[in-house]
């Protein structure tokens, strides 16, 4: 892509975000009355079950499960399927061709679904479930509106927002974070050897790295600066890594992962603080999108479950399930603040890029351009 090309597209993003299809308005639903609502839970209460399929990158699912049996303790969660959204992938696909539609939601990382279930035409539009006044009403969620990535505007519901910046993480004892003006000092000869980095394989995808590459103060020149200029050692064991930069045998690491979890731990690690720096900071997503999948066997279990995990008491579940995360909220606006960590928190006085974009979603650019590296080396 020229880079013309991808500053006109950043505009918009950023001073225009309302025109991206992905962000499209919300199709208009009809709320319902209290005493609707509970004609919803009871019709839920009689088919007795919802089935959620989840992969465990949401966070401690067993804190989201309990949450929800105590709020429906009638609605028995069966079938909460946990595991990696490349297992739960084909593990939906094959019960579909045997002919039994067991699954009623989906939640798992907006890419994933968005080029599995979304391209198969296995889901069902979730607008017109979401019925209950604290979860319909606009005013509740970020910039007034409901965020779905998909082009129809109505597929793919995502309410995480976790903040992104270029994912750089660092040795605190050897890095000094105040003298980081700019990602691109990271990058300078000084760095040449100093780097872990994440070999990307053939086919994976990572939101990260999406920001980078399509960020133009970043862009495919920084992914070939790191991965080319910086003669890395490549690594895919992210334990490892981690181990590599806490001691101080690489005191900077591209794409680590957990590094929050280890600086809690008391680890010397630190991923750069978006804020820190003068790039534009982004706002997306990695694991936190839902839908609804059609012919579900639960229709009201299902619109009461989706319901409530949109609401204010369910999105406060899945922030607790995700405590050692330093940078994961809710796209809703009236979580308590005392529950989200700083870098969790959305600030009125930045603009960010959006990054869950339909036009986005195919990695086959970014892994293309990994590709060129590793053959020219």
């Amino acid at each position: 892509m020229e880079a013309g090309s991808r500053q006109r597209r950043f505009f918009w993003v950023s001073l225009g975000i309302f025109l991206i299809p992905g962000l499209a308005p919300a199709a208009e639903v009809k709320l319902s009355t209290a005493q609707e609502w509970e004609k919803i839970v009871k019709q839920a209460e009689e088919e007795g079950q919802v089935a959620v399929y989840a992969s465990d990158s949401v966070g401690n699912l067993q804190v989201i499960w309990g949450a929800f049996q105590k709020r429906y303790p009638k609605i028995k969660l069966t079938g909460a399927s946990m595991g990696r959204g490349s297992d739960l992938f084909p593990k939906i696909f094959a019960e579909r061709r045997a002919g039994k539609y067991l699954a009623d939601v989906f939640l798992g990382s907006p890419s994933g679904i968005y080029l599995n279930l979304y391209r198969a035409k296995v889901i069902e539009p979730v607008a017109p479930v979401l019925v209950h006044p604290g979860v319909a009403d606009l005013s509740k969620w970020w910039m007034g509106k409901h965020h779905y990535i998909d082009p129809d505007g109505q597929y793919i519901f995502m309410y995480e927002s976790v903040l992104y910046g270029a994912p750089i993480s660092f040795n605190t004892k050897l890095i000094n974070e105040k003298e980081i003006r700019s990602v691109w000092d990271l990058v300078q000869p000084k760095w040449k050897g100093k780097y872990a980095a994440l070999r990307v394989g053939a086919g994976e995808g990572s939101t990260a790295l999406t920001y980078v590459y399509y960020h133009p103060e970043l862009g495919p020149k920084l992914i070939e600066r790191i991965y080319r200029d910086m003669e890395p050692t490549p690594f895919r064991d992210f334990r490892q890594s981690t181990d590599w930069l806490a001691q101080g045998k690489f005191p900077l690491c591209f794409l680590c992962r957990r590094i929050d979890r280890a600086a809690l731990q008391g680890l010397p690690v630190t991923e750069l603080n978006p804020y820190s720096v003068k790039e534009m900071p982004g706002i997306g997503s990695g694991s936190g999108a839902l839908v609804l999948m059609n012919r579900h066997p639960h229709p009201h279990a299902a619109k009461v479950f989706l319901n409530w995990y949109l609401s204010r008491e369910g999105q406060i579940a899945f922030r607790q399930a995700n405590t050692d995360e330093l940078r994961v909220g809710s796209l809703r606006e009236d979580l308590p603040p005392e529950i989200l960590p700083e870098l969790a928190r959305r600030r009125k006085d930045r603009e960010y890029v959006w990054i869950n974009r339909p036009d986005w979603m195919d990695f086959k650019p970014i892994n293309a351009l990994l590709e060129e590296i590793r053959k020219g080396q």
